[in-house]
């Protein structure tokens, strides 16, 4: 891949270097805040690997598979816990849940794709468990341990947005709210993102930062050079 003139601020770039065995699709993640424009460039980000001619499968946590349809229902505020769904559902058991449906996305969806040479963008993976759930449950460990089993992506590709500016673009793109989209738990989101980053790279996994306050073309230029790095 053509590698392009950065345009704006990407940290922790990074290193090219061929990975060993048959050829395999590459995994790559796009993560941030709710409002941070994850979507938006996965989808971006798979069209300009198709134009260079690679295969590409484009797909989100929490998936379209059984669990990640119970995740979205919940999340959106239609499923609760307790008789009749009055009372709020158990943070602990939502954390549960996708950690389970991460697992059936991977095995199910995922890997066969990357098997068969095809590279796979995900928007959210482990990442966005590290950060809500550790911010709603107040405890990364545990979740990092339901999580200890999932896959590890080749490139995760952190969209950096200040809390409120994601908060705003979420009202002005939807009416539709989620149970985590209140200012202070965005906040406390943040912050527990910066924690998973240094996690994650002390663990070894490559994690850029790329400013997703820039204009939209800006940062799929952005990320179009650190994922044109990967070899």
């Amino acid at each position: 891949m053509k590698r392009r003139a950065r345009r704006t601020r990407v940290r922790g770039a990074p290193r090219s270097g061929a990975r060993p065995g048959p050829a395999l699709g590459r995994f790559v993640v796009l993560e941030g805040l709710d409002g941070a424009g994850t979507t938006t460039q996965a989808a971006l980000l798979a069209e300009r690997l198709r134009a260079a001619g690679r295969r590409v499968h484009v797909t989100a946590e929490p998936s379209a598979g059984p669990v990640g349809a119970l995740i979205r229902q919940i999340l959106r505020g239609r499923i609760g816990g307790g008789p009749g769904g009055k009372q709020s559902f158990s943070g602990w058991g939502l954390a549960l849940l996708f950690a389970a449906d991460r697992q059936d996305h991977f095995h199910t969806e995922i890997a066969p794709k990357l098997a068969d040479g095809i590279d796979v963008v995900c928007d959210r993976f482990t990442m966005s468990s590290l950060a809500y759930q550790g911010a709603q449950l107040g405890d990364m460990d545990w979740v990092a341990g339901v999580n200890r089993e999932a896959a590890v992506a080749d490139l995760v590709v952190f969209l950096r947005v200040r809390p409120e500016v994601a908060l705003r673009r979420r009202h002005a793109a939807s009416i539709d709210r989620e149970i985590f989209e209140v200012d202070a738990f965005q906040r406390k989101v943040a912050r527990r993102y910066d924690e998973a980053i240094g996690r994650l790279r002390g663990a070894g996994e490559r994690v850029v930062e790329v400013d997703g306050e820039a204009p939209v073309a800006e940062v799929t230029d952005a990320v179009w050079d650190v994922v044109g790095g990967l070899r």
